[in-house]
């Protein structure tokens, strides 16, 4: 399963260099079917889509994590 990390505008650039994981912005998200995704910013998006919301903290604690404990493909 994919893990895709949606920003409401242009994420930002730290966010682009992971491995492993999908950053989007909102627009440029298709479907979310298969994929488990979290939103960063837009709870009201989040609840929309009925995926997980972070706030900008979280995400940035989420960022931390997955630069030392990076997603492996299966």
């Amino acid at each position: 399963m994919e893990l895709y990390v949606v920003f409401p505008n242009d994420p930002p650039e730290e966010w682009l260099s992971l491995q492993g994981v999908k950053v989007v912005s909102a627009k440029e998200l298709g479907s979310i079917e298969g994929k488990f995704v979290v939103v960063v910013g837009d709870c009201q998006l989040a609840e929309r889509l009925k995926v997980a919301c972070l706030t900008e903290e979280e995400a940035e604690e989420l960022l931390k994590e997955l630069k030392v404990y990076p997603p492996t493909a299966q």
